[in-house]
């Protein structure tokens, strides 16, 4: 099976020796309990841009961040998919509805956690007072129960082969962690389509999600790594100082910005358990 090939970083180029990346893990962990806003990471970032350092290329070397974080369910930084699952599986964050406003539209109720709701609203007035549109909220949380059923329905619809592309199975979805939203603006059309990006709201989040802690999980050709189809319109909450990390780097997946394996199926992911 093909996967897609990683950028290419630098060992040493955030956190240096394998002792400190370690370090770093640990108080990386403890900081986000803290609610403190990352300085190790500040500073290391200021080093790079101190000491000349450009956007890595394919040729570098990898390097991995510190990634304790990434296995538990709560984190901002929790890495879930095809190989990942939520643990526990049927994990339930606090979440609140997104409040609806002039420049955001959310009739349904939907809800995410506070950290990614609040920033949605932030990202939604800035995007239509740069024109680009009114956001509509089409899918927040999803609760295990309710992503079991819309992957039944999915089955019904496409098979499954096709609905193991387009839905997760319930434990390895991002919605259910509270953190993942999809949006549209209906008066451009394309709603939850792969077209969504061509739109100018689309063109829009892909430039822009980033400065509001948000990336677009299923970017485009990154199926090999993501195990799922382009989806424009899929945003991932993942904190304001990662996501700038993230755009910066150039990285186009949570699994390349972590280090972790490609995850194309589930397969994969009973064989690692077997």
């Amino acid at each position: 099976m093909s996967k897609s090939t990683p950028v290419r970083r630098r060992a040493a180029f955030v956190f240096g020796p394998p002792l400190v990346a370690a370090t770093l893990g640990v108080l990386l962990l403890v900081q986000g309990a803290a609610g403190s806003s990352f300085e190790i990471l500040k500073e290391r970032r200021q080093e790079r841009v101190d000491s000349g350092w450009v956007v890595p290329t394919p040729s570098f070397t990898d390097y991995l961040y510190p990634r304790l974080a990434t296995t538990f369910a709560g984190s901002e930084f929790v890495v879930v998919n095809k190989v990942n699952p939520l643990d526990p599986i049927d994990f339930a964050p606090q979440v609140r509805e997104i409040e609806s406003s002039s420049t955001l539209d959310n009739s349904r109720g939907l809800t995410l956690r506070e950290v990614a709701a609040t920033a949605l609203e932030k990202l939604a007035a800035a995007m239509a007072s740069d024109g680009a549109g009114k956001l509509f909220v089409n899918s927040a949380y999803r609760s295990y129960d309710y992503q079991s059923d819309l992957f039944v329905q999915k089955i019904e619809q496409y098979g499954e082969e096709e609905a193991l592309v387009r839905s997760a199975k319930p434990g390895h979805s991002e919605h259910q962690t509270g953190l993942a939203v999809d949006v549209s603006v209906p008066a451009q059309g394309c709603a939850i389509m792969q077209c969504f990006g061509d739109t100018e709201a689309g063109k829009w989040i892909a430039e822009n999600a980033w400065r509001f802690g948000f990336v677009v999980r299923y970017e485009l050709d990154t199926v090999s790594t993501t195990g799922y189809t382009y989806e424009p319109w899929h945003l991932r909450y993942i904190g304001r100082e990662l996501s700038t990390m993230y755009h910066e780097n150039g990285i186009h997946t949570l699994e390349d910005f972590w280090g972790y394996p490609a995850a194309p199926d589930y397969e994969m992911a009973a064989s690692t358990t077997d």
